[in-house]
C-alpha cells in the first residue's frame, strides 16, 4: 500500500501527518510513505528524522499585503505544479493526505488529476485555504472542532475526529511523568510554553512575574522558552522553583506533569490540552492567519476549559499570578479540568488510519 503524505510548513502541520502516518504502520504492514512538502522549511529535517523519504517542492506562499513579491511566488509554484505532478506520476500512490500547509496544495492537486483518492485532515477551527479549495472533491474531510463543519459547505464528507496527538497524553501516569522530570507527587507545576519556536510576549511576561515573591509559595514553573528566551539572572524571587529550557523532547511529559499550562493556541496544543484535561491560560499569536489562533482558543474557553488573554493584554496581566490563583481554587481547576477532558479525542490518528487503509484497499482492488 503506497500513501503519499502532503503536508508543510511548520510543525502544525507536519506532526499531524508524521502521526497518522505511525498509526497506519501499526495497523496495516509494509505500508510505503512518501512526504511531499516545501523545500524551505523544517519539514526535510523532521521528516528524514523519523525515517520517512521526504521530497521538497519549490512552493511559496502569496503575500497577501504585498502584492508585488507575488510575482516570484507565482513563478516557483508554477514549478511546484509540475515537480508535484511527475512526483505522483512516478509514485503511483493509493491514496493521499492532504494535512495543509500551502506546500501541500499541488501534490493533492497532482493526485486528483490522476483520480487518486484523497482525504484531508484540517487541524484549526477556522479551516485553511487550501482546505476550502480542495474538500469538494476529497472523500472525506477530518475535522478537529465541531465549529468547523460549516466553514466547509462543498464537502461531500466531513468526519469529527480530534487533532492527531501523542496517544500518551491519555495514558501517562502524573507521576510517571513527574518522576520523568525530577519532580515530586505534591509540586504544584506551572507549565509555560509557546510552543518550539517560544513567543517572546509571554518570556517576557514570565520573566518580569518571577521578579516578585511567588505569591502561594513553593511554585515549580516548568518554562519551555524557545528559540525566543530572554536574557533573565536565573535567579526567581522567594518561592518559585524555576526549570527553564529551550527544546525538549519530552513535551509530553511536561504537558501530563503540570497542573495548568500557559501556552499559545495552536490547533495542536487546543487538542492536546483537551487529551491530557488540563486548565490553561491560552494567550493566542496575534499575527496568526485569520487569527485562527484565537477562533482554536475560543474552542476551550467557551467549554469552560481555558481563560484568554490578547497579547495586547500581557503589559498590565501577569500570567504567573493567574495560574497561581488557579491552583488556590481548587473546585474551580476541577472543573475546567474536566470541561477540557470532554473535549478530547485521543484516537484521531487510529479513526483516520483505519479509514484511509480502507480507502486505499478498494484502490487496490479497483485496479486489479
Amino acid at each position: 500500500m503506497r500513501v503519499l503524505m502532503a503536508a508543510g510548513g511548520t510543525g502544525g502541520h507536519l506532526i499531524p501527518a508524521i502521526r497518522i502516518a505511525e498509526a497506519i504502520s501499526r495497523q496495516k504492514d509494509r505500508a510505503e510513505f512518501l512526504f511531499v512538502g516545501g523545500d524551505k522549511g523544517l519539514e526535510a529535517k523532521v521528516i528524514a528524522g523519523r525515517g520517512y523519504r521526504y521530497i521538497g517542492l519549490p512552493a511559496r506562499g502569496f503575500m497577501r499585503s504585498r502584492i508585488w513579491r507575488n510575482f516570484g511566488a507565482l513563478w516557483s509554484n508554477i514549478h511546484a505544479n509540475r515537480q508535484a505532478r511527475t512526483v505522483v506520476a512516478e509514485f503511483h500512490p493509493d491514496v493521499a493526505i492532504g494535512c495543509g500547509g500551502y506546500a501541500s496544495f499541488f501534490p493533492i492537486r497532482a493526485a486528483r488529476s490522476r483520480r487518486i483518492p484523497y482525504v484531508l485532515q484540517e487541524q484549526n477551527r477556522l479551516p485553511g485555504l487550501v482546505t476550502r479549495w480542495l474538500s469538494a472533491r476529497a472523500q472525506t474531510v477530518f475535522i478537529a472542532f465541531e465549529q468547523t463543519r460549516p466553514q466547509l459547505p462543498k464537502a461531500k464528507s466531513i468526519e469529527l475526529v480530534g487533532n492527531p496527538v501523542d496517544p500518551r497524553l491519555a495514558t501517562m501516569a502524573r507521576n510517571l511523568a513527574r518522576k520523568n522530570w525530577g519532580m515530586s507527587e505534591g509540586e504544584r507545576v506551572i507549565l509555560v510554553t509557546g510552543g518550539s519556536g517560544g513567543a517572546r510576549s509571554i518570556n517576557q511576561n514570565v520573566a518580569l512575574a518571577l521578579k516578585k515573591d511567588c505569591p502561594k509559595p513553593p511554585i515549580t514553573v516548568l518554562w519551555q522558552t524557545g528559540r525566543h528566551s530572554i536574557d533573565w539572572d536565573h535567579t526567581p524571587a522567594a518561592g518559585w522553583v524555576v526549570r527553564d529550557f529551550e527544546f525538549t523532547d519530552a513535551m509530553t511529559e511536561a504537558f501530563v506533569a503540570a497542573d495548568v499550562i500557559i501556552a499559545r493556541a495552536g490547533a495542536l496544543t487546543i487538542s492536546e490540552l483537551a487529551v491530557v484535561g488540563r486548565p490553561a491560560i491560552l494567550v493566542p499569536f496575534p499575527f496568526a492567519t485569520a487569527d485562527h489562533q484565537t477562533h482554536n482558543a475560543r474552542v476551550l474557553v467557551e467549554a469552560g476549559g481555558a481563560m484568554l488573554y490578547e497579547d495586547r493584554q500581557l503589559p498590565t496581566v501577569s500570567l504567573l499570578d493567574q495560574a497561581v490563583g488557579l491552583l488556590s481554587d481548587t473546585s474551580r481547576l476541577e472543573a475546567m479540568s474536566r470541561a477540557s477532558r470532554a473535549l478530547g479525542r485521543p484516537d484521531a490518528a487510529d479513526r483516520i488510519a483505519t479509514h484511509v487503509i480502507s480507502l486505499a484497499e478498494r484502490t487496490i482492488l479497483g485496479d486489479n
